[in-house]
């Protein structure tokens, strides 16, 4: 393949997409060309919900000998992607060289697929980290004060994401961070999220 500059035209819907995509904090938010490239037309996939569209131009060549394969799948080239996030439904890019760092060095299975965009696979990186750090301190009994602030910071988190329904737990943290540490922003933020239960 020889990487030539684009000459097709994009659908509308995929012009529109394009300039909304979630950006990628190392590869941005432009297609990426690669010199294995070509012109040929975006290939697009549309399913149930969601509409993919792969661009050529972009393209990197895989090497299946570091593949984790399954039975059923096979990569030949890696190409940027235009996906719609599962989580908050924007666009965003699956570029070619990610594919090729998730398929050839982290061994991901080559059947798996990126289905969140950048900003809702951190956020869920970090709901995951901020649940691990909840349970291991909420068990506990005595509190330094900066343990204290920070299950009360991740208490906060979790409960604005759904992730922690118990009123009565909120009020048992925010009751011992008024008790121990008494004045601190984070004491204010409980309040609140109690006042707004009684809304």
């Amino acid at each position: 393949m020889n990487k030539t500059k684009s000459n097709y035209k994009l659908s509308a819907l995929t012009i529109e997409r394009l300039a909304n995509v979630v950006p990628h904090p190392r590869y941005g938010s432009k297609i990426i060309l690669s010199d294995q490239g070509t012109n040929d037309k975006p290939i697009e996939v549309t399913h149930f919900s969601f509409t993919e569209v792969r661009f050529p131009e972009s393209a990197i060549l895989a090497d299946k000998s570091k593949h984790n394969f399954s039975t059923m799948s096979h990569i030949n080239w890696y190409m940027d992607t235009l996906l719609d996030c599962l989580t908050c439904r924007k666009p965003f890019l699956f570029f070619a060289l990610e594919q090729q760092y998730w398929y050839e060095t982290l061994r991901f299975r080559v059947e798996s697929v990126c289905l969140n965009c950048p900003n809702c696979r951190k956020t869920e990186r970090e709901l995951q980290q901020r649940w691990q750090r909840y349970s291991n301190l909420i068990v506990r009994e005595q509190f330094a004060d900066e343990e204290l602030l920070q299950l009360a910071e991740d208490t906060v988190f979790l409960w604005q994401h759904g992730l922690l329904r118990s009123e009565q737990r909120l009020r048992e943290i925010r009751n011992r961070v008024h008790r121990q540490i008494q004045r601190s922003s984070i004491a204010s933020e409980l309040d609140k999220l109690i006042a707004a239960i009684k809304d």
